[in-house]
């Protein structure tokens, strides 16, 4: 793999993470201002897999009775496992 390959994979999953590299030009005498200002900022909220969103909710309508069971049909006797 690339130096550039590692880099855009490493900017992919940080970008998954919620994070973003920002570049900016200061000042030089107002660097330690911009670096201590960026480490009083909160991380990013922990991101959301859509689909785990989707399996929440059928795991909702499953424990509700809602779900066909696989052998199709009636649904199975409370305690079944199948």
């Amino acid at each position: 793999m690339t130096p550039a390959e590692r880099k855009r994979a490493q900017r992919q999953r940080d970008k998954l993470a919620g994070w973003v590299e920002v570049t900016v030009k200061v000042a030089a005498d107002q660097a330690q201002d911009v670096r201590d200002y960026a480490s009083t900022l909160p991380p990013p909220a922990a991101p959301t897999d859509p689909r785990q969103l989707s399996l929440i909710e059928q795991l909702d309508r499953a424990l509700e009775g809602d779900a066909v069971p696989k052998g199709g049909g009636a649904k199975p006797d409370q305690g079944s496992l199948f």
